[in-house]
């Protein structure tokens, strides 16, 4: 893929300089969809600082910014040329673990779940934008998923179940994570200070981003991003099926392949929710992870932009919008 590259689509890269910039201009000829309105798009790449992004925004040097970072988000608020767009998504991250001491246990695993308050990491870590994690990783947003009752935090029978685990005097572990995107550190500081209080003391190890990449289905505790996917289905295959090139928890559960692959099956989503509710249940008993967020993805764009929405995976489709004069 590159300058002059094949393609239908409403825009054509006419120029790519990794690193720096990229310009797509109107395609002329082989596309036949609706639009585009707007001549020529240029993306420019601001780095990562969201206080350089913030200001080439507030300067007009750039009409958006393809994501939007929580602590960028009140000053853009206050911007009266700027929109903040949302839309609620299956992007979250998840604290997995692997299956050697304490966490063998699934009683383990349930204690720390039931030591999570979701909902106050949510406001804690991302503004309260979104929805609070379910333990299971099957969104709201996923036309199969099933509501099978949202588990609430208990500090006292996370206590009782450490305790029935042999853990009577709770357990020491660390955390592997990373700092960036800032919402991630946030979210797994909140959650450290809530599991101490079921007698789960963890410490937290961050690394680079590109260190934590290097090392991410190794470690034995991590907090690992995971990008939304329009149906359950798909993640659960991709991050849980004994396995799969993604189980970063090293989860391998019989009963999970045999629903998954049963799920799968299914066009009809009404089938596919009956055995989703099966395979949710099974996950908060069994399974590794801790679901704390589902997050709203946001970015910024100037007002003079027209008819444009976010796309819940945060692609651009920019074929139907225009520039008010």
């Amino acid at each position: 893929y590159g300058t002059g590259g094949n393609g239908t689509g409403p825009y054509e890269l006419v120029e790519f300089d990794v690193g720096k910039r990229a310009v797509l201009v109107a395609r002329k000829s082989g596309y036949w969809g609706v639009g585009p309105h707007i001549e020529r798009i240029e993306f420019v790449d601001l780095g990562d600082d969201a206080a350089a992004q913030v200001a080439a925004l507030a300067s007009k040097q750039v009409d958006m910014i393809y994501q939007g970072s929580i602590t960028s988000l009140p000053a853009v608020e206050k911007m009266s040329n700027i929109l903040v767009n949302k839309v609620d998504t299956g992007y979250t991250a998840v604290a997995r673990v692997h299956p050697i001491k304490p966490f063998d246990n699934r009683l383990v695993r349930q204690a720390l779940r039931y030591a999570t308050d979701t909902e106050a990491v949510l406001k804690a870590a991302y503004r309260g934008l979104g929805k609070p994690g379910e333990h299971h990783h099957v969104c709201p947003v996923h036309p199969e998923y099933a509501n099978i009752g949202f588990l609430k935090r208990d500090v006292a029978k996370a206590k009782a179940l450490l305790k029935e685990a042999g853990y009577e005097s709770g357990i020491d572990t660390e955390i592997a994570c990373r700092p960036q995107p800032d919402w991630e550190l946030l979210a797994v500081q909140t959650m450290v200070e809530q599991w101490k209080e079921a007698g789960i003391r963890v410490k937290i190890n961050v690394m680079p981003s590109t260190q934590y990449w290097e090392v991410w289905t190794k470690v034995p505790f991590g907090f690992t991003t995971w990008a939304h996917r329009p149906l359950g289905t798909m993640v659960l295959s991709l991050a849980y099926r004994s396995g799969a090139a993604w189980n970063e928890s090293n989860w391998s559960n019989k009963e999970f392949d045999a629903l998954i692959t049963e799920a799968e099956g299914y066009l009809d989503v009404e089938k596919r929710r009956a055995v989703m509710a099966k395979i949710e249940k099974l996950m908060l008993d069994e399974g590794p992870v801790v679901v704390p967020v589902w997050r709203a993805v946001f970015n910024f764009s100037d007002k003079k932009i027209k008819n444009y929405k976010i796309h819940p995976s945060i692609y651009f489709d920019l074929h139907d919008s225009w520039l008010e004069a």
